[in-house]
């Protein structure tokens, strides 16, 4: 996996490039046809990208950032009036993926995070994005009594790792390294 996740960033990034090097050529002839096909080499780059990204609150923000950009080159392709749309469109997604990529930012790393845990034996059960998510996953899966807080709260807490950790299969608990099949 971190095999492919490697070649896909290698992969988002040759198009980035290459959705750079299209858009000076563009700037330069004064063709069009580079500009769609930066445009194109931009939803790629996205497409790679998204591969390797893991899913967490607000990590969709590089699909705006690239919805605004997109509506750019659009609107440097195109005259009259469909270019008036495209820039308000591309003002709007650009402020969106501004908002979205500073939260994104602030809980990065974790932080934000919720702890399914058990205050007694001081065990991490669980880590969740949200704490609805975390009582949802103490009351249907766990069922068991349990302590629900901010990992920043708890950072002794946070920083160990979680008997049940995949979020497929919640009562998973994946063998030690140490121990031999």
């Amino acid at each position: 996996m971190a095999n492919g996740s490697e070649q896909d960033r290698r992969t988002a990034a040759g198009f980035f490039g290459g959705a750079g090097v299209c858009v000076m050529l563009a700037a330069g002839t004064h063709r069009a046809a580079f500009v769609w096909l930066a445009a194109g080499m931009l939803v790629a780059a996205l497409l790679f990208l998204r591969r390797t990204l893991t899913p967490r609150p607000f990590y969709y923000w590089p699909a705006w950032a690239t919805g605004a950009a997109v509506a750019l080159l659009s609107a440097w392709a195109v005259s009259g009036p469909p270019r008036l749309v495209l820039m308000f469109l591309a003002a709007a997604e650009g402020l969106v993926a501004l908002v979205l990529a500073l939260l994104w930012y602030r809980r990065r790393n974790g932080r934000g995070d919720w702890l399914v845990w058990l205050p007694e034996e001081r065990i991490l059960l669980r880590r969740e994005w949200t704490r609805r998510e975390a009582i949802r996953w103490a009351e249907e899966v766990y069922r068991e009594p349990c302590a629900i807080s901010p990992a920043d709260e708890f950072a002794d807490i946070a920083a160990k790792a979680p008997l049940y950790p995949d979020h497929e299969l919640p009562l998973y608990q994946p063998r030690p390294l140490d121990e031999q099949p």
